[in-house]
């Protein structure tokens, strides 16, 4: 070997040695995304700007919030799982998240191997309220004017396959009452047209409804809590109303792409739960009637799969299709 050559690879390899072994960034080295599926200005979208900006300070990055509604919660959560598993893209998810294989074969995303849960977010009960009009002052009576007058009582939900959608499938199951389902896109425009008398009620969360019935633009019939809301302190509970199928709890969590590495969903754990700890921020939630919910990743995916087997039954049951 000429010696020139010889002295020459013996340099490279000193310099390749002593160079100094260049580390992954720590995460979180950029702003974290949370995308949200549902309409902008709706209760979910409340929750995630006001963990957003609490998660913030504890991740030391900006954390945004993406609005991305549209096919029931599907162009979100595919769009979540076509991102890298980085941890930087969270998906908010509701109840619906998990009826999505049941109402919708053929997706190109499995919410059971392609996500993996961080936390709980919130817990908030759902209502049935009826515009003032309606001669029903319970559920009862409800149901038996639905049965009395057929295919005329109509309610309004946020959409196919939601939770308050499901509810109220599992109403008709459980009363054999001819309630006509008419799905909306979002709560709010839902709540809306209950108030114009377009249809008789709504199933929705309280926070949608909670101001209108205080002013009395709508009437509140149940809840769907086990206890009485503190701010409607004279509506029925499920049990109460004689209807247990009604007793569920509409929740808000987050998760992230199913290879995202455990050491990231802990770090996005820790400083969710702290954001929810947080007294000022429970005290935001409260105001939109939400109760703060924070949980390790194993207690909300143990969640998550029981209502999606809760739900996914209902679907078989009362023949839900898409519309």
């Amino acid at each position: 070997m000429n010696k020139n050559w010889g002295i020459l690879a013996v340099s490279a390899v000193a310099a390749i040695l002593a160079t100094p072994v260049v580390h992954a960034q720590a995460f979180p080295s950029k702003p974290v995304r949370i995308v949200v599926p549902f309409p902008a200005g709706g209760s979910f979208d409340v929750v995630a700007r006001v963990i957003a900006q609490h998660m913030r300070t504890g991740l030391g990055q900006n954390v945004i919030v993406d609005d991305r509604p549209g096919g029931g919660t599907v162009v979100g959560t595919e769009f979540v799982a076509r991102q890298p598993p980085d941890g930087y893209t969270v998906l908010l998810i509701g109840p619906s998240f998990t009826s999505h294989a049941a109402l919708r074969p053929g997706l190109s995303f499995d919410t059971d191997r392609d996500f993996r849960a961080v936390s709980q977010l919130v817990g908030v009960s759902m209502i049935i309220a009826v515009n003032p009009s309606l001669p029903a002052k319970s559920v009862k009576e409800l149901v038996a004017l639905a049965k009395t007058h057929p295919g005329q009582v109509t309610f309004g939900t946020s959409g196919v396959g939601t939770s308050q959608h499901l509810l109220l499938e599992a109403l008709r199951l459980a009363s054999s009452a001819d309630i006509v389902h008419a799905p909306f896109q979002g709560a709010n425009i839902a709540v809306t047209a209950a108030i114009g008398g377009h249809v008789s009620g709504v199933l929705v969360n309280v926070s949608d409804v909670l101001q209108f019935v205080k002013m009395g633009k709508l009437k509140a019939l149940v809840v769907s809590a086990k206890r009485r809301e503190e701010a409607l302190p004279d509506v029925q509970t499920a049990a109460e109303s004689g209807h247990p199928e009604l007793e569920a709890t509409n929740w808000g969590g987050l998760v992230v792409h199913s290879a995202t590495p455990a050491t990231i969903v802990a770090r996005l754990n820790a400083e969710t739960v702290k954001a929810l700890n947080n007294p000022e921020v429970r005290a935001l939630l409260k105001k939109q009637e939400f109760v703060a919910t924070p949980s390790t990743p194993d207690e909300f995916a143990a969640l998550i799969k029981s209502d999606g087997e809760r739900y996914r039954r209902i679907i078989r049951e009362a023949n839900v299709r898409l519309e």
